[in-house]
């Protein structure tokens, strides 16, 4: 009876002791969150499937999955971007690595640390009335911004085809919907275009007269810009950032349904045939292994040379920032993907 009886206050102060422990691991819970995530800005220039990757991973919580609360913005030409980033509103921006090459041929810490597409996926399509390069002379043609890669882009292509700038007249005239719309309103008689509108214009007839996808260019068009400061000081996350961004790579190309669902929230069309279209292009284009090389930055600084001499003579190898990438790779990061996802 005395051992009976001794052993029930003694249950009694292990529970409470128990019952203690557990509202102080809460507490501490509540103070130390478990998994808190890095809170990060990354913006996107284009409503284009070759911004699909950030996208996916965006939709899918993969930049969670690696401990980052990612705000994603839209901001609409190469310029407003780098603004962004040099300004430190964002710390990633997918966009084309043109503008970002131009900042820091002009003293920005701006770096180019990853880029799955070196292609071309630009169009000048025209009214219906224009047949030939040659009636473009005289004709007035629309870009996104002044100094964008658009901008940049369509005088090089006119170049290309022996039709001097001075022979047309160029004019800003906004994102790619806005430049569509100035084609159908007749403001402009042809317009430089990329992505979706170019399926768009060639269903409403008109007519593709430039394909840059076939010149002889080669630029980043949706790599990752970064300051090198933010990197230098931020490692980790960059590295973490760029495995979510490059697992979106693989998803993309492995989920179909998934990423025509994310496709058509993102660009906002519910044409099965343009989403095919839109996804069948990019899932060829886009290279899940984007490590960003010279050759693509000195393409590029060539045609920024032709538009802004000034920077002619600096060295554009400096922009480029292998690192991450290739430490991924050495990681056995893309090995794991392989595995999971399929080459």
């Amino acid at each position: 009876m005395m051992v009976s009886g001794g052993s029930k206050p003694m249950a009694g102060r292990t529970k409470v002791f128990i019952v203690g422990i557990i509202a102080a691991f809460v507490a501490l819970q509540a103070v130390y969150p478990a998994a808190a995530l890095d809170k990060i800005n990354a913006s996107y220039g284009s409503i284009s499937g070759s911004m699909a990757q950030t996208w996916v991973a965006k939709e899918a919580r993969l930049f969670e999955k690696y401990g980052l609360d990612l705000n994603l913005v839209y901001i609409s030409g190469g310029p407003r971007s780098v603004m962004s980033l040099i300004g430190g509103s964002v710390q990633f921006v997918n966009h084309s690595g043109m503008p970002a090459l131009e900042a820091y041929q002009r003293g920005a810490d701006t770096a180019l640390i990853a880029s799955p597409n070196n292609r071309l996926e630009h169009s000048l399509v025209v009214q219906k009335n224009i047949t030939s390069i040659e009636q473009l002379r005289g004709k007035v043609l629309g870009m996104s911004t002044a100094a964008s890669l658009t901008d940049i882009l369509l005088r090089e292509g006119l170049r290309l085809n022996n039709i001097s700038e001075k022979e047309v007249t160029i004019i800003p005239v906004g994102d790619l919907g806005a430049r569509l719309s100035g084609l159908q309103t007749g403001r402009v008689h042809g317009v430089i275009i990329a992505g979706i509108q170019t399926v768009t214009a060639a269903k409403m007839g008109y007519k593709t007269l430039i394909d840059y996808s076939k010149l002889p260019l080669e630029i980043a068009g949706s790599g990752i810009l970064v300051r090198r400061s933010y990197v230098n000081k931020n490692p980790d996350i960059t590295l973490r950032f760029l495995k979510a961004w490059i697992e979106g790579l693989y998803l993309f190309r492995a989920k179909p349904d998934f990423a025509l669902a994310t496709l058509r929230k993102y660009v906002a069309n519910n044409d099965p045939e343009a989403l095919n279209a839109i996804y069948n292009f990019y899932k060829e284009r886009l290279m899940t292994r984007p490590t960003p090389t010279a050759r693509v930055a000195k393409s590029m600084h060539y045609l920024l040379s032709r538009s802004s001499p000034e920077v002619a003579g600096v060295n554009p190898e400096g922009f480029i920032e292998a690192r991450f990438v290739q430490e991924l790779e050495s990681s056995g990061f893309f090995d794991e993907m392989n595995r999971q996802y399929g080459k």
